[in-house]
């Protein structure tokens, strides 16, 4: 038997019995019972210690603070721990972070999730998604709901990722919590520069080779510098097409490029400035079908990916001595060419001497963005921060199936269904979205305890107009629809307790939502019986409304007095209602609509022990159960049926030492362990197009030497081959069975040098 099998089931057996609310409940409580008691005993001590190590310093509140001092779960990817794992995008960081987890369909087509509340399903690039988890590049959203950008890790402090929440700060898209890559600053002192060559070979396919660089110019000493990085990434492949003899298909390219600058020309002003553009691309997805070899399909048509973007920041801080004001503009510019394969359709549904084509989707999008806010800096126990919010988001998205050789093989043209020539479907969508918010947090301390209150007013505006045409559609229909818009409150409360100074226990419960949207036509030329099922049960396929969450949750976090042990536990209790669910129709189309109720629960758990001087042992970890609160009989679901694509346990472990080998030369070792449990593709197995992804474990190794301020290392990610899935994909007459898997052992060297 399968050792890995029966730990995973052993494992799993414990949880369940083990993590009821009641039994975490007390866990927790016993924690912080005896850590408030080692903390009376010890104190005193304590506060004069503490000053001994370096504490994390993160702004999830939009201020810079100790982590330690921050009352909700966070987890901080540090710039070491991006290197370790050579991470390119924030999909390699979804195994270190506990209940962080993905819809995964390819680079550029993720979709995270944050305790359990998923966001899969649907159209990659439907306009209509949208997201549970706010992106943000420093001061700039950048999540775009089943489309999320993937930049190059590069140039970071760190990677904040703030769990639970954070409607009242981040807004709508931050309904289950928030990611933000925190750039490094331009240095106002130092001319400065680091750069990075790295090498490697992918088991059963091609080489990567990547380089990246920057350099930091001050131009007037503490008064102007400018910051210049860029990279370049060539990804290799392990795809094979056995139809067309080709190999490592999936081969691609990141390059980018960021300017950043720092201007202090008085005491009380600063002006940040930052302009990035990136570029991917590739030759095809990362998908094997199940009826051929591993890592090989079988089918002609090109499903390459190719995605440019432009993103500009202006922030301008203020100090008015008893508060800080701030004022960010950002700019988001976007062009995505997403194709995907039909020919499973062309085999089962049309005549043959059709040569088989893509489906190809283009979306462009253009979003302003600003946001002001006033924070409180005065040595006061009532602490606040209060701001207004506002964004405009156009995006143009054409849906195309071009078949060369159509009309003449089918005898009809597609003029007479509305569409260009030679096109089975072409549609477009033409959107148009308007948001406004105001904002406001106070903090308030009575000694050691602490009470923090927000509020969140937001209006959202959409406007959409479409057409749809084509054999395929049956005939050529457009429409503008009604203005979709609603308005609302969001709140937050928090109470937290200072057991010392490194040390705090809390409890929240905070509102998170995301807005509803406007579907585009099903027509009824090719879908009349199926919408007539939805009309006699009440539905309506035009449009569908917000749905929230109420979030409940209890933690304790926080250090010794030297910083050699940190911990982070949380419980949390979810309420999902009015839940937005993609429903497909066999006819082809599908609408989002609003379909019941789900709870989830689960623990969270970070521990990061320094026994010794230079070693660093860490483990995490999340038990997380999503199930329907009710029958959802358009999903053939049932009450207690566990959330798509969210393992019940995860947790990952790591080992880094680093000791001097000599006056000039460091060595260091690191390796780490990551456990994905299993997860389905749909909520019941009763779904046609369910299907089931098995639990899998990676395991990954850095060693090296570092030596006057250069490093070489030698790495092997996924050392044992591991072939788990993180998609499963399957929609008869659309998609065949096929997967979407880890990428298979890489071995490489990566060198680091800097001045």
């Amino acid at each position: 038997m399968d050792n890995t099998h029966t730990l995973s089931h052993t494992y799993k057996t414990f949880s369940a019995r083990v993590f009821t609310p009641s039994r975490v409940a007390l866990l927790v409580a016993s924690v912080i019972g005896s850590t408030a008691l080692e903390a009376q005993e010890s104190s005193a001590p304590a506060v004069e210690e503490s000053a001994q190590y370096e504490r994390v310093i993160v702004t999830s509140r939009k201020r810079s603070e100790s982590m330690n001092d921050v009352p909700i779960s966070i987890n901080v990817v540090s710039e070491d721990l991006i290197n370790n794992l050579g991470a390119s995008d924030f999909t390699d960081l979804l195994g270190v972070v506990p209940s962080l987890t993905a819809y995964q369909n390819g680079p550029g087509r993720t979709r995270l999730s944050i305790r359990g509340v998923a966001n899969g399903g649907g159209n990659d690039n439907d306009t209509q998604n949208q997201e549970t988890v706010g992106i943000y590049l420093d001061e700039i959203p950048i999540s775009m709901g089943g489309m999320n950008p993937e930049l190059a890790l590069f140039d970071l402090k760190r990677v904040e990722v703030l769990r639970g929440p954070q409607g009242t700060l981040f807004g709508a898209g931050s309904m289950t919590g928030t990611v933000r890559l925190v750039s490094n600053d331009p240095n106002l002192t130092e001319f400065e520069g680091k750069y990075e060559l790295s090498a490697s070979k992918i088991e059963h396919g091609s080489n990567n080779q990547s380089v990246k660089a920057l350099v930091n110019v001050p131009l007037i000493e503490n008064e102007l510098a400018v910051r210049i990085s860029g990279y370049y990434l060539d990804n290799g492949g392990y795809i094979d097409n056995s139809l067309t003899g080709e190999k490592d298909l999936n081969t691609g390219n990141s390059k980018g490029a960021k300017i950043s600058a720092l201007y202090i020309p008085t005491n009380e002003l600063s002006i940040d400035f930052s302009y990035l553009h990136h570029d991917y691309s590739d030759n095809g997805r990362p998908v094997d079908i199940d009826s051929t070899p591993l890592f090989v399909r079988d089918y002609p048509s090109f499903d390459g990916y190719d995605d440019t973007m432009d993103i500009a920041n202006v922030t301008l801080t203020y100090d008015l001595d008893w508060a800080e004001l701030v004022s960010s503009t950002s700019y988001f510019d976007r062009s995505i060419v997403n194709p995907r394969s039909l020919d499973l359709l062309f085999e089962s549904a049309l005549p043959p001497g059709i040569t088989p084509h893509e489906l190809v989707d283009l979306t462009d999008s253009e979003v302003y963005v600003q946001e002001l806010r006033l924070a409180s800096t005065s040595d006061s126990d009532l602490q606040w921060t209060v701001g207004a919010y506002a964004d405009k988001k156009d995006v143009f998205y054409e849906n195309t199936f071009p078949v060369p050789g159509a009309d003449a093989i089918l005898g009809v043209p597609s003029s007479a269904f509305g569409a260009p020539d030679d096109h089975l479907f072409y549609g477009f969508d033409d959107l148009t979205v308007k948001t406004y918010a105001f904002f406001g947090e106070a903090y308030y301390d009575i000694g050691d305890l602490s009470i923090t209150a927000g509020l969140r007013y937001f209006n959202w505006e959409q406007e959409i107009e479409f057409y749809q045409s084509g054999l395929f559609n049956g005939e050529a229909n457009s429409d503008t629809r009604p203005k979709g818009s609603v308005d609302g409150f969001n709140p937050k409360l928090n109470v937290s307790y200072h057991l010392d100074r490194d040390n705090l226990v809390y409890a929240q419960a905070a509102k998170g939502f995301r807005y509803g949207g406007i579907n585009g036509a099903i027509p009824a030329s090719v879908c009349a019986d199926e919408l007539a099922e939805v009309e006699r049960d009440g539905g309506d396929t035009r449009f569908f409304e917000p749905d929230e969450i109420w979030n409940y949750e209890i933690g304790v976090k926080g250090s010794d007095s030297q910083g050699t042990v940190s911990y982070n536990a949380t419980y949390f209790h979810i309420d999902w209602t009015d839940m937005q669910t993609s429903r497909s129709f066999e006819c082809g189309f599908g609408f989002k609509e609003n379909v019941g109720d789900a709870t989830s629960k689960g623990v969270e758990l970070e521990v990061t022990v320094k026994p010794v001087e230079g070693l660093i042992l860490s483990a995490g970890g999340a038990y997380i159960n999503t199930s329907l609160d009710a029958d959802v009989p358009n999903l053939d679901a049932q009450k207690g049926d566990a959330a798509p694509f969210v393992p019940e346990v995860s947790f990952t472990t790591s080992a880094e030492y680093a000791m001097q080998l000599n006056e000039n030369l460091e060595g260091f070792g690191w390796v780490n362990v990551q456990y994905t449990d299993d997860r389905s593709t749909e909520f019941s197995e009763q779904n046609s197009n369910y299907r089931k992804m098995d639990a899998y474990t990676l395991a990954n190794m850095r060693v090296g030497i570092r030596f006057s301020g250069y490093e070489i290392s030698l790495f092997a990610n996924n050392m044992f081959d591991d072939d788990g899935v993180v998609r499963a994909i399957g929609r008869p007459p659309f998609d065949p069975p096929a997967s979407i898997r880890v990428t298979p052992r890489t071995i490489g060297m990566t060198f680091r040098g800097g001045f």
